[in-house]
């Protein structure tokens, strides 16, 4: 899906929008807007995954804190890895979402 929306901000990019007409117009902005809604979607679920680690990252250190051990230390480690790595996708889907913005900004000033 990266490189679908990528394509089509390129696509935008290269379009002669003044020959555009209306209908054509119409229908760049319609499917701008289904990737927009794509990318808010795909960016929620992220979120709900990022506030899940936040629980799990919080019982697990009141684990350690309870019951200090190594395995339990490694429980709270793996935790924070994940909550690095869900924080970073969410960061490059939010990225996209940006450029998709802009991409539809550009569409919606010519009309």
């Amino acid at each position: 899906m990266d490189k679908r929306i990528r394509d089509r901000i390129k696509r935008i990019e290269k379009l002669e929008l003044d020959l555009l007409s209306d209908e054509q117009l119409s229908d760049e902005k319609k499917e701008i807007m289904m990737l927009i809604e794509m990318v808010q979607q795909e960016l929620l679920r992220r979120i709900i995954i990022i506030a899940a680690l936040i629980v799990s990252l919080s019982a697990s250190v009141i684990g350690l804190l309870s019951y200090p051990s190594a395995p339990m230390l490694f429980v709270v480690l793996i935790c924070i890895l994940l909550f690095v790595m869900a924080n970073v996708q969410y960061i490059q889907k939010y990225r996209g979402l940006n450029d998709l913005h802009k991409a539809s900004d550009i569409l919606y000033k010519i009309s």
